[in-house]
């Protein structure tokens, strides 16, 4: 076993140096004590996130030039999900538009949702909100739902159209993030 040299700690100014010398400290003791508060403390963080941010949709320049523009609510087909890739606005450069968002009125006022990414369903807490309110409210909470054609048709237009499989953000699942599907 090996000794350590005792660490003198002043417990009080009244303490001379010969008294602070007697009062050893165990080293590997204190260095437990304090990784173990730090790890109390992270415990309660919640890893950031923005999922649930407002976005804008984009799509491909259609004039073929570098970059992206803005997708118009006249563009959108009428109470359907819409997934659009490359919104510089999120992490994961996906922006989802679910059927049950609200439209402006203005048929060219730029078409808006909420940040998205990937996911894997039937995860506990898969799709935590940036807002941790959101959570609580059902009718922003996220889940993890198929929001593109199914995994084996997916699966078909990558292989043989990888060009078509980029512009859908080059994935093979289906599943994002987004709001539950509004009752009827």
């Amino acid at each position: 076993m090996s000794t350590w040299p005792p660490v003198v700690l002043p417990f009080s100014h009244r303490l001379g140096l010969e008294e602070r010398a007697k009062m050893p400290v165990c080293r590997p003791f204190a260095i437990a004590v304090v990784s173990f508060f730090a790890l109390i403390s992270l415990e309660g963080c919640r890893v950031a996130t923005d999922l649930g941010r407002p976005c804008t949709l984009v799509k491909k320049n259609p004039d073929g030039g570098s970059g992206s523009v803005g997708i118009l609510e006249s563009d959108l087909p009428p109470n359907k999900d819409f997934i659009s890739f490359g919104a510089t606005e999120c992490e994961d450069l996906v922006c989802v538009r679910d059927a049950a968002v609200p439209r402006s009125g203005i048929p060219n006022a730029t078409a808006t949702g909420y940040c998205s990414r990937a996911c894997v369903p039937n995860v506990t807490n898969g799709c935590p909100a940036s807002n941790p309110d959101d959570d609580k409210d059902p009718n922003k909470k996220l889940s993890c739902r198929a929001l593109l054609l199914d995994e084996q048709t997916l699966g078909a237009i990558c292989s043989t159209r990888p060009d078509t499989c980029q512009s859908i953000g080059d994935t093979r699942s289906p599943y994002f993030c987004a709001r539950a599907i509004p009752s009827p």
